[in-house]
């Protein structure tokens, strides 16, 4: 596994994962950085820059800000899976990227996900993510078991 100056975390449930993600970076003492809202403080309102400015200049803005985040030192990186697909080359340098995989039950009822949507961006973090590790039981007990699954790969 490679290792670098942050950990980018992956989740499909996105509320288990800040969680975890934010315990996480506390206990490693590392900054905790969720993607999708530095987008949106950034951005500030995207539905304003979308209907003045079009969707290539509002794509071209989250690039610019995710590139900025990819370049984060000592941290831990939470991103949802769309802006990690669609940016999946620019976060090649954060390692470890860690997906906490959950199971279709775990996923909260607001998060649309369906079936099929589901498998395909399971076998997607599987493949792409440098550790995946099954999380069930207590927040505490998850996150004891990504550290100790981190320690065992240095």
């Amino acid at each position: 596994m490679k290792f670098g100056t942050s950990i980018l975390i992956l989740c499909l449930n996105k509320e288990f994962g800040k969680a975890l993600s934010s315990q996480l970076a506390n206990i490693l003492g590392m900054h905790y950085a969720d993607c999708k809202e530095i987008i949106e403080y950034d951005l500030f309102d995207s539905g304003a820059i979308l209907q003045k400015c079009g969707i290539e200049y509002l794509n071209k803005r989250e690039k610019s800000v995710v590139k900025d985040i990819s370049n984060y030192e000592n941290s831990l990186i939470f991103v949802e899976y769309d802006i990690y697909k669609t940016n999946q080359k620019i976060f090649d340098k954060v390692h470890p990227q860690i997906y906490l995989r959950c199971s279709r039950r775990k996923l909260q009822k607001d998060d649309v996900i369906n079936d099929l949507a589901f498998e395909e961006r399971d076998v997607f973090l599987k493949e792409n993510c440098d550790l995946t590790v099954e999380i069930s039981g207590t927040s505490k007990s998850v996150v004891n078991k990504i550290i100790k699954e981190i320690k065992q790969k240095l």
